[in-house]
């Protein structure tokens, strides 16, 4: 009895089989639901935010490069990329770094011509002898520098030593006419000489005063100094040798005499120019010469220099057209550092548009670039030695082995242009799935 009452108290307190598997799927039912809910609740919310006018337009991703994207992944490069040498490395490859050039944009182009460097003739100077004989010596040589008042030339003349005489014995004739003008001046106030004696002698004493100023005055003209004719007092110091100076300073550009020629007076022996400034004289069609005017701005550029644009002003357009070829001369003032142009040397010039003068643009020489995979890059110098920078440019089609550059780098930054292509096989050689 007991033993029943108990069985039956311990059935009643656990559940029956049954009761736990209906809760079990009733617990797997509501999970269910909630990610159902759930997922369309995710689903409308993204309907919601994009739907046109419900949200913002999407931001893209920053891009590395603004040359557009490149048809194969594989051969995009993102950013500038570093390349690290080692001093072997460095040294092997014999490397030629240069500055990046320029030339005159085409908003700066505006007519164009062909020019010849010559010397700016207001800036020349003839060196003359002013007595003839014989050059004894000439010092400079053609091209040399010479300063105003060096000795370029040492003339010996007999004309030079006879106006030396004749000027001492001009000397010698006014000490004698100064005592007897003092000596008659006195005669006068004690009653022993006339006026008219007085007279005679004021006469002659400003005689031989002009006469020593002229032959004083000949003789600094013949290319003595004021020195020299000074400490002239006898014959012993007598001398036919003169200097001829520089009269200004510059460059000997022309030398017509050597030592023991026979010169007569006033006679070029040299020419001295100043080629701080040169003039380029080109040819400008009769139609074109609206545009041209005094003032106005000119892009030169040299094969001699390339990669270099040096600008002038016009200073002088021809007021006469040639009939035969209807062109009018153009003269340009140009400064010319260091004698960079030469007197005869062609040039290239544009008279650059109203306002864009100084428009220009880069450019590379075509060693300078390497192609990797269909792009095209530079390697730029960085401030260390052995460091350098991959960079991608967008360049302009190649003219005259350059190329115009239109992004990804300015006139002045430091390019590896000679030996960039053992830069590009080393920088391949880290990154071999880039081809």
């Amino acid at each position: 009895m007991n033993d029943s009452n108990q069985k039956e108290t311990k059935d009643e307190s656990l559940p029956s089989r049954n009761e736990g598997s209906g809760s079990r799927t009733h617990y797997r039912t509501a999970v269910i639901v909630i990610v159902a809910i759930a997922a369309v609740a995710g689903v409308a919310i993204a309907a919601w935010a994009l739907w046109p006018g419900k949200a913002g337009k999407p931001i893209p991703a920053p891009r590395s490069v603004s040359f557009g994207d490149s048809p194969n992944p594989q051969t995009s490069i993102s950013g500038d990329q570093k390349l690290i040498l080692t001093s072997e490395q460095l040294q092997r490859a014999g490397l030629k770094i240069e500055a990046v050039g320029e030339k005159p944009s085409s908003e700066a182009m505006g007519q164009m011509t062909t020019g010849v460097v010559q010397a700016n003739t207001y800036k020349e100077t003839p060196i003359m002898s002013l007595v003839s004989g014989i050059v004894r010596n000439v010092k400079p040589e053609l091209g040399q520098a010479v300063r105003r008042g060096d000795t370029v030339a040492v003339v010996s003349s007999n004309e030079l030593a006879d106006v030396q005489a004749g000027y001492l014995t001009a000397v010698a004739a006014l000490d004698e006419h100064h005592r007897h003008h003092t000596r008659t001046m006195k005669l006068v106030e004690i009653g022993a000489a006339s006026r008219e004696e007085m007279e005679m002698a004021n006469t002659k004493l400003r005689e031989a005063e002009s006469e020593v100023a002229n032959l004083r005055q000949k003789l600094l003209l013949l290319g003595l100094s004021s020195q020299r004719i000074a400490s002239l007092n006898s014959t012993s110091q007598i001398s036919s040798e003169v200097s001829v100076p520089a009269p200004s300073s510059g460059t000997l550009t022309s030398r017509s005499v050597n030592s023991g020629e026979v010169i007569e007076a006033n006679k070029e022996l040299m020419r001295v120019t100043d080629l701080s400034t040169v003039w380029i004289v080109g040819q400008v069609y009769e139609k074109d010469l609206a545009t041209v005017r005094v003032g106005s701005a000119a892009n030169i550029n040299s094969d001699a220099y390339p990669g270099r644009v040096f600008r002038g002003r016009v200073s002088y357009v021809d007021p006469k057209v040639d009939p035969a070829t209807r062109t009018a001369q153009v003269r340009i003032e140009l400064a010319n550092p260091g004698q960079l142009f030469k007197i005869g040397m062609y040039v290239n010039v544009a008279f650059a548009a109203l306002g864009a003068a100084e428009k220009t643009m880069p450019v590379v020489p075509k060693d300078a670039v390497q192609t990797v995979g269909n792009q095209q890059y530079v390697f730029v110098a960085t401030d260390k030695a052995n460091e350098f920078v991959l960079r991608q440019v967008k360049l302009a089609p190649e003219s005259n082995g350059f190329y115009p550059v239109i992004e990804g780098l300015s006139v002045g930054d430091h390019i590896v242009a000679g030996g960039s292509f053992m830069l590009r096989a080393e920088w391949l050689k880290t990154h071999p799935g880039v081809l």
